[in-house]
């Protein structure tokens, strides 16, 4: 068992505290007071259970009031596991759950992990201190053998210390030399007593002589009442064989029958539970399967019900109509286009038809307008009517011209003429050529600036008067070439009108190209519609027809959703019962692996098997209850009569030979009380009595005083043989391992320890012998390190537990320290090490700060 982490709920000085102890070396540094033993303690209370109330101040109740316990992450055989105790009754409430699985595990386990050891046992052997050097220091030469020879047997010096606790007893009963002890005392006494009782009874004859006979008779009485007793301890062994010949009888039958031999169908708890384990793992499995198959069927039936006469139309030509539906989605832009170019050319054809009501245009005035080119028209219309009003404008101002046009006109000529005048005064004074040159230029502009004002007038007058001759004609040709019957006027009234009715026509043209390019594009959809025009009563429109189709897809498409979705969660449950069809098949295949591993063939055989195996463990469990219930006596009589029958006729012959004795004894008893009263009618026989009660009662003292002085001596011996008999079984795999440490520890210095008689010895590098009374302190001290060490890794080899070094090596110099160091490093690869120190200085440099862990 490693300790990975510590959690502390509450104990002692700790609260709400974690510790990480995951190394197999780890140092808990920390000065005195900071929680090191308080942590120790917590430990081993986990381990074994908190302190009950007869020991209150071991119980570290938390001083704040926190819960009471914590837990410790360990690693075992069996893998990580959290072992939990917190406040309750015997040792408190205990919970081991498995890290990996979450599963709660039996205490039983607990147990298991453990082994024999108790807290006793794992704080004399697994934990190790400073007091027990000390305690070695103090023992003389042949006690700190016995000490040593039994920490490498049992591993601490318990034994050799209740060796010591008897033979203190055994010595204060008795000593063959001494005077103090209870028994010497005793035996002095009764010697003097028995010496008086001698000179009382030789003083006469006759009371000698009837002392005499009253002492043969005495000594027959003694006789045959032990030869009543014998009879009857005879008697009782008879009565307890007769009592337990059913048991014998039935411990015959079982113990013929173990005789047979079961190894093959011989199968562990454990195996068993793997299997059946698997066993239920599959039957849960096959359960699921069969839920999954039901909810298939389940879905199956689902999905026929759904079905519906639309549905199955739909799949018959789901590939047809998810493509029609797919198109409907692609031209959604063209079948919006054709609502608006529909709309659009309904109003233009009715502002059209309003536009013909109000002008009261008749049809062959409509063929009329078609057939010639109205801009033009309209244009020779409004150039005519232009004409015409400046013809009419040019007319009012020749009225008026007339009028005005001497006024207008002598001033212009006189202002000519002045003009005129000035020039040629000017010519003629000015002397210059170049002056003169300038005023003939500006006479001669003058007059051709009023000729050709003059002429344009007249000009423009004839253009007008031809244009507006020329429009009026062509636009007759016009309405001639076409029919129309309209006069001038009426077209010119209806100018306005005329060219709104064009632009509206070739709007309508222009819509009317556009809509049948649109319904071109949509001819598609009739052609991919084909299939189900009859069924579904399709329009031949393509707009009403593609409204039909995008409602039957709102309709269909929830069921078609819902058919989906049914057929996912289908796939989903085949999948899933494909896995579990492959994980049962896997899990048989692995189950009857293991099966066929122990010669079954099939799950009822194993079971056959494993029930076999258990009825053989429950009759030899049966069997041994039957022996322990027959003693080593009883069971030889038993043997030896055979029969019930011949019992009780032993039975009955030795109860009459019983009969007979005590018949004697009485009249024994008679005859010694008769003799009794002469020798009191003589006198003497008080005195005597009382000497010999007295002399009685020495002798039944002495002989509980030997008892208890035997027993002490026996249970020296016993002890003594028992550590002999370890010596020969364990000791040497621990020697031996201990002379590896002890020779590491001392440098090199001893290479062997040898055992020889019960004696250990040494053996230095120099092949010199030592005995252990012949060592240093020191020495000594390195010596009961190497043998404890080594005890605790052989005992680790089937129970791994964790040990303890609690400030062992304070008193160690640096040299002693590193030898301590390596040794403990290398026991850690194969045992948890725990060092708790107040001083981390001498090992700091020597380890990793992951195996530190300073508290406090």
């Amino acid at each position: 068992m490693k300790i990975i982490a510590v959690k502390i709920y509450g104990f002692g000085k700790w609260s709400d505290t974690s510790f990480d102890l995951n190394k197999k070396l780890k140092f808990i540094y920390g000065n005195n007071e900071a929680g090191k033993t308080t942590l120790k303690s917590f430990i081993t209370s986990i381990l074994f259970g908190f302190a009950t109330k007869r020991n209150p101040f071991a119980q570290y109740h938390p001083k704040d009031g926190s819960k009471y316990g914590g837990y410790l992450k360990v690693d075992t055989v069996d893998g990580e596991f959290v072992i939990e105790r917190i406040d309750g009754s015997h040792g408190g409430k205990l919970k081991i759950t498995n890290v990996k699985t979450g599963q709660i595990w039996p205490e039983s386990f607990l147990e298991k992990w453990l082994g024999p050891v108790t807290l006793r046992i794992f704080n004399e052997i697994y934990c190790f201190d400073q007091d027990s050097l000390h305690q070695i220091g103090l023992l003389k030469p042949d006690e700190l053998e016995k000490s040593l020879l039994s920490v490498g047997t049992s591993g601490s010096q318990k034994v050799f210390e209740i060796q010591e606790k008897f033979q203190k007893k055994a010595d204060e009963l008795y000593k063959p030399s001494g005077r103090v002890p209870i028994l010497n005392k005793l035996l002095k006494q009764y010697k003097q007593q028995k010496q008086a009782v001698d000179e009382t009874r030789a003083k006469t004859g006759l009371f000698n002589e009837l002392t005499q006979d009253i002492q043969e008779k005495e000594e027959n009485k003694k006789q045959l009442e032990a030869k009543i007793i014998k009879n009857e301890n005879e008697l009782a062994k008879l009565q307890k064989a007769k009592n337990l010949w059913p048991v014998y009888k039935e411990y015959q039958k079982l113990n013929k029958q173990n005789k047979l031999d079961f190894s093959e169908s011989k199968i562990s708890a454990e195996e068993y539970r793997a299997i059946e384990e698997r066993k239920l793992t599959i039957d849960s499995e096959r359960k699921m399967l069969q839920l999954v198959e039901d909810k298939i069927r389940s879905l199956v039936d689902e999905n026929q019900q759904l079905e519906t006469e639309d549905l199955s139309y739909f799949n018959l030509h789901e590939d047809e109509f998810e493509n029609v539906f797919q198109i409907i989605d692609q031209i959604s832009g063209i079948t919006q286009r054709l609502k608006q170019l529909r709309d659009r050319l309904e109003v233009l054809n009715e502002e059209q038809n309003q536009l013909i009501l109000k002008r009261r245009w008749q049809d062959k005035d409509l063929q009329a307008f078609s057939k010639m080119d109205i801009k033009r028209l309209v244009f020779l219309l409004q150039q005519n009517k232009l004409n015409s009003d400046e013809v009419e404008h040019d007319t009012t101002l020749a009225r008026s011209r007339r009028s005005t046009k001497e006024k207008a006109e002598h001033p212009f000529s006189l202002v000519g003429v002045c003009a005129a005048l000035l020039l040629i005064i000017g010519f003629f004074i000015v002397p210059s050529m170049l002056i003169k040159s300038l005023f003939a230029v500006c006479v001669l502009v003058e007059g051709i600036v009023m000729l050709s004002k003059y002429f344009s007038k007249a000009k423009s007058s004839e253009q007008k008067f031809i244009a507006n001759g020329t429009s009026t004609a062509e636009i007759m040709k016009i309405l001639e070439d076409v029919g129309c019957q309209l006069s001038l006027k009426e077209l010119q009234a209806n100018q306005t009108d005329l060219e709104r009715w064009s632009e509206l026509t070739e709007k309508i043209n222009e819509f009317r190209m556009n809509l049948t390019e649109v319904e071109k594009k949509l001819t598609v959809i009739k052609e991919q519609t084909f299939f189900c025009e009859k069924k579904m009563e399709l329009s031949v429109d393509p707009l009403q027809r593609i409204e039909q189709l995008q409602t039957y897809q709102r309709r269909i498409s929830p069921l078609v959703r819902a058919r989906q979705e049914h057929e996912r969660v289908v796939a989903y449950y085949e999948e899933e019962k494909k896995k579990r069809i492959d994980k049962v098949r896997v899990l048989s295949e692995e189950m009857n692996r293991k099966i066929e591993a122990y010669g079954s063939n099939g799950i009822i055989d194993f079971e056959k098997k494993y029930a076999l195996h258990r009825e053989t463990l429950s009759d030899n469990v049966k069997l041994t209850s039957l022996k322990a219930q027959i003693d080593l006596q009883t069971m030889e009589t038993l043997e030896k009569k055979q029969s019930l029958s011949n019992l009780e006729l032993d039975y009955n012959t030795l109860s009459e030979t019983i009969e007979s004795a005590k018949k004697e004894l009485n009249k024994l008893i008679a005859d010694i009380t008769e003799k009794k009263v002469r020798l009191e009618q003589m006198g003497q026989y008080d005195k005597l009595q009382i000497m010999e009660q007295e002399l009685t009662n020495l002798q039944t003292e002495i002989i509980e005083q030997s008892e208890n002085w035997v027993a002490f001596n026996a249970t020296k011996e016993w002890l003594k043989r028992i550590l002999e008999l370890s010596s020969q079984n364990s000791l040497p795999e621990v020697i031996q391992l201990a002379e590896k440490y002890f020779s590491r520890l001392t440098e090199d210095h001893f290479k062997k320890i040898l055992l020889s008689k019960g004696r250990l010895k040494l053996v230095s590098n120099r092949k010199i012998n030592f005995e252990v009374g012949e060592l240093s302190r020191a020495t000594t001290e390195q010596l009961y390190i190497a043998l404890r060490f080594a005890f605790i890794v052989k005992a680790n080899e089937k129970y791994r537990l964790p040990l303890i070094v609690d400030d062992a090596f304070v008193n160690f110099d640096s040299q002693r320290k590193r030898s301590m160091l390596s040794l403990i490093r290398e026991i850690s690869n194969e045992t948890q090490v725990l060092c708790f120190t107040v001083d981390i200085e001498p090992f700091y440099d020597k380890v990793s700060e992951r195996e530190i862990l300073m508290i406090g």
